[in-house]
This record gives structure tokens, C-alpha cells and sequence, in this order.
């Protein structure tokens, strides 16, 4: 009795006690738990086998010399294992937080927003914490002399080097103030080619990836020492400038409203904030004007820039606004004969719309319609006549595509590709016949070029000849029937 009394008032039994009967239980528990993570593919599977595998056989061993045999905590093999189970230790909570930020368990969105720099700062914190509590607690060193000892050491590898460390606290720098996250798009500086997306933020750079899919990695000391655009901040609403020169025959006015009008029907480019067009300066051989517009989709900037001015081409050829001509340009003239292919008189628009064949009357009647024509052209996207708005004019396709295109938005939707008019096709006919306003919007499918006829002179020639218009109607009316 007295011998079972002792016993139980020993620690070691205790400790005895726990890994006898807790050590088989913690396995059959674990190895349940990792069949499971086995079967659905569990990212925290590596950290469980650690667990199991490596981390308890060796706090059983520590357990069992230190507790249970009660040897010396200075014996040499007990030190040694001491601090082998607090370096397996530290490095399955490694493990763990590793899962926890690269797997589902925190959303992408999230993770995305979690900056490399901060997990490679808190993975070096946490290694060197646990160095410096092994060495404390388990070797018995004096950390305090220690310092003080890599203290000149430190000063010159401070200075050797400088150059990282000052990366390194630039990177740390960032990181508190937060100026961007990843996914941000930002510019350092006024080069435009140190333009693009972040996708990394580590101890030493920053990673942008530009509109060109090219990766640029730009030092942190090199960003902390400029100024830099974040476009993203404080929201994607971002505002462009691009700008234009024409020449002095046309009116400010009359560009004004030509470039308002392309900027409402370019994609992408917002209406709220409304685009706004200015005139900057009056240059030599031509007026500079900037248009000012607000887009939400910094990462394809390129191709909305691009989409905007080459509708400004063929908005300034149909409306009749030049671009300036250098002035040491030389004309040369070789005689009336010689007759420019870009110059669309009456008569060649004539033999077009005799050519297309659209209009079953005599060739005098197309003369004379012919001198209340223009040839236009316009580029896939744009508007040629939108919903609701009286046609004041009717419309031969010449050469290329058109869509028409049910809705009231005058946006262009690329997928669709029903109700296709191509050469020889015409629209504008309620406006002509009956006044009504256009039903749905047609889009330029192509790049097209359309005889556009006046009404009025159109109303003059069905008027002569009625078994014309009779034919128009009957094509709309099959045209209305197929597509409803």
C-alpha cells in the first residue's frame, strides 16, 4: 500500500501515465485524420504527418528522459533533443501557416491581397525568436553578450550590405503605408514603360506586369526615392488625356462636338464623369485640343485608347475636319488630267449606285441623286444610325458590313451577328417613306463605305417613280418578317 501511495505522489508516474496511455490514443486519432485529408486532397496534409510521424515520436523521447527517467536537463543527448523537437516544432507551425495562407481555407481574394514581403518577414521572425529561445532556454547562452559581441560585426555587415538592407526597409516602408496592393495598377516616375500591375511585393522588389504582358521588377529603394501614379486608388475610375491637331479650317465648335460624340460612342469609356474636350493651344499650323475621359479598365487602356482615336480618323473624314499639313510639304500638279483617287465627284457616285444596281430608274434620275450624295465611311463599332433618331438621309452600303442591332443603348455588342446588311443593301427607309423614327440602331460591322442620299432628293425621284418605292417597301417589310 505504501509502496502504491508512494508512487502516485512521484511526477514521473504521471508523466509515465500520459505517454503510455495518451501517446497510442493521439496516434489512432492522427492516422484517422490524415486518411481523411488523404482522400479529399487536404493542403494541410504535409503539417498532419509532421505532427504524427516526426514531431510526437521525439516528444515522447523528451518526455521520457526529462520527465519520466528524471536524467539531468545538462546531459548532452538530452539537450539535443530538446532542441531538435523545438526546431520540428517551429517548422510544422511554418508548415501550418503556409497552408493557411496559400489554400482555400482563406478566400483568394483575400490571399491575393496578402503581400509576400510581410510572409517572408514573419517566417525570418519567427525562425529567429525560436533560435534565440533555444539558445536561452536550452543551451544556456547569455544573449545579452552575445549582441553585444555581433555588435561591431553588425556595423560592418550593415555597410557591405547597405544596398539590401535599404531594399529591405524600403520593402518594410511600403508595406506599412500601404500606397498599393497587389492587383494595383501603378507608374513610377514619368517613363511610361515603368507602367503596369503589381503582382508581387518581396523583401528586396516590387513585380509589375505592363500591358504587354512583360514583367518589370523595380527595386524598393528605387520606388521609395520617386513619386508614383496608383491608378487604382482611390478607385479604378481612371481619367485619360488624349490629344489631337487639326488644322484651322474647321471651327472649334464643330471638332468639339465631332470628338464629344465619339468619345459617348466609344466602349468603355464612362458617362459619369462626362467626357470633356478642351482647347490647349493654337500652334503654328494647326489648333491642339485634349480630350479628357474616364475609363474603369486600366489594363486594357491600350486598346480603348486605340478604338478611340481611329474612330476620330473616320469621324473627321465624314464631317469634313482635316488634320495639318507640315509646312515644307510640295504639291505637285501635272495637268488637269491627272485627277486625285480620293476625290469623289458627283459623277463617280453615279457609276456606284448604277453599279449596286439598288434603284431601277433612268440614268438621269441617278445624276441627279448622285448630286445630293456623299460617300462616308466608317470603322466596326461605330454608329451609323441609332435608335429613335429620324434618318435624314439613305443609306447604300457600298463596300463592307453592317448589323442591325434591336435596343435602345447605342452599344455595340461584338457577339452579335444577326440581321448582317453587306454591298448593295440599304437602310433608312421609315424615315424616307413615312417619317418614323429608326427602330433599331445599325452598326458598322466592318469597316464600310456608305452613299448616304438625301431625303428630300430621294422623295423627288419615288414621286416619278412610284413602282421604285413600292419595291423599297416590300424589302423592308420581308427584312421586318425575317427578323421577327
Amino acid at each position: 500500500m505504501n509502496f502504491l501511495e508512494n508512487m502516485f505522489n512521484q511526477t514521473w508516474f504521471y508523466w509515465g501515465m500520459l505517454i503510455l496511455l495518451g501517446m497510442p490514443v493521439l496516434f489512432i486519432i492522427l492516422g484517422e485524420i490524415l486518411r481523411s485529408m488523404d482522400r479529399s486532397q487536404s493542403s494541410f496534409l504535409p503539417v498532419v504527418k509532421n505532427l504524427r510521424n516526426i514531431l510526437i515520436p521525439i516528444a515522447v523521447a523528451y518526455l521520457l528522459i526529462g520527465y519520466v527517467l528524471e536524467i539531468e536537463h545538462s546531459w548532452l543527448p538530452y539537450k539535443i533533443i530538446k532542441t531538435v523537437f523545438w526546431i520540428v516544432l517551429v517548422d510544422s507551425s511554418l508548415k501550418f501557416v503556409n497552408a493557411m495562407v496559400f489554400s482555400n481555407a482563406i478566400p483568394k481574394a483575400q490571399r491575393d491581397k496578402i503581400p509576400k514581403l510581410l510572409i517572408d518577414f514573419l517566417r525570418i521572425f519567427i525562425v529567429l525568436l525560436s533560435a534565440a529561445f533555444v539558445m536561452s532556454e536550452v543551451w544556456g547562452a547569455d544573449l545579452g553578450r552575445l549582441l553585444a559581441a555581433l555588435g561591431v560585426g553588425s556595423v560592418v555587415l550593415g555597410l557591405a550590405l547597405q544596398d539590401v538592407l535599404g531594399g529591405l526597409f524600403a520593402g518594410l516602408a511600403l508595406l506599412s503605408s500601404k500606397p498599393f496592393v497587389v492587383g494595383d495598377w501603378i507608374q513610377v516616375g514619368d517613363d511610361e514603360k515603368l507602367l503596369g500591375q503589381v503582382v508581387s511585393i518581396d523583401w528586396r522588389a516590387v513585380s509589375l506586369v505592363n500591358p504587354h504582358e512583360d514583367r518589370i521588377v523595380i527595386p524598393n529603394a528605387v520606388i521609395a526615392k520617386q513619386q508614383f501614379k496608383n491608378y487604382s486608388r482611390p478607385s479604378l475610375d481612371t481619367m485619360i488625356i488624349v490629344g489631337f491637331d487639326f488644322s484651322f479650317d474647321a471651327s472649334p465648335r464643330k471638332v468639339k462636338d465631332m470628338l464629344m460624340d465619339v468619345a459617348h460612342q466609344t466602349p468603355n469609356i464612362l458617362e459619369t464623369p462626362k467626357p470633356a474636350v478642351f482647347v490647349k493651344s493654337y500652334d503654328e499650323f494647326s489648333i491642339h485640343y485634349d480630350v479628357h475621359c474616364v475609363i474603369n479598365k486600366f489594363d486594357i487602356f491600350n486598346v480603348i485608347r486605340d478604338d478611340f482615336v481611329s474612330r476620330v480618323w473616320y469621324a473627321s473624314k465624314r464631317n469634313g475636319v482635316s488634320f495639318p499639313n507640315r509646312a515644307h510639304d510640295v504639291f505637285h500638279f501635272n495637268g488637269p488630267d491627272q485627277q486625285s483617287v480620293d476625290l469623289i465627284t458627283p459623277d463617280i457616285l453615279a457609276e456606284h449606285i448604277s453599279a449596286l444596281a439598288v434603284l431601277d430608274v433612268s440614268k438621269s434620275d441617278i445624276e441627279k441623286l448622285s448630286k445630293n450624295s456623299y460617300l462616308r465611311e466608317y470603322t466596326r463599332g461605330e454608329c451609323v444610325l441609332a435608335t429613335g433618331v429620324i434618318p435624314t438621309y439613305f443609306y447604300i452600303i457600298l463596300k463592307g458590313k453592317v448589323q442591325e442591332q434591336p435596343g435602345d443603348q447605342p452599344l455595340f455588342d461584338e457577339d452579335y451577328s444577326k440581321f448582317l446588311l453587306s454591298r448593295g443593301d440599304f437602310f433608312g427607309i421609315a424615315g424616307m417613306v413615312h417619317q418614323y423614327p429608326a427602330t433599331s440602331n445599325i452598326f458598322a460591322n466592318t469597316d464600310v463605305s456608305i452613299i448616304e442620299v438625301e431625303i428630300a432628293a430621294m422623295r423627288n425621284m419615288l414621286q416619278i417613280n412610284p413602282q421604285v418605292a413600292q419595291c423599297i417597301e416590300s424589302v423592308a417589310e420581308s427584312r421586318m418578317r425575317n427578323q421577327f
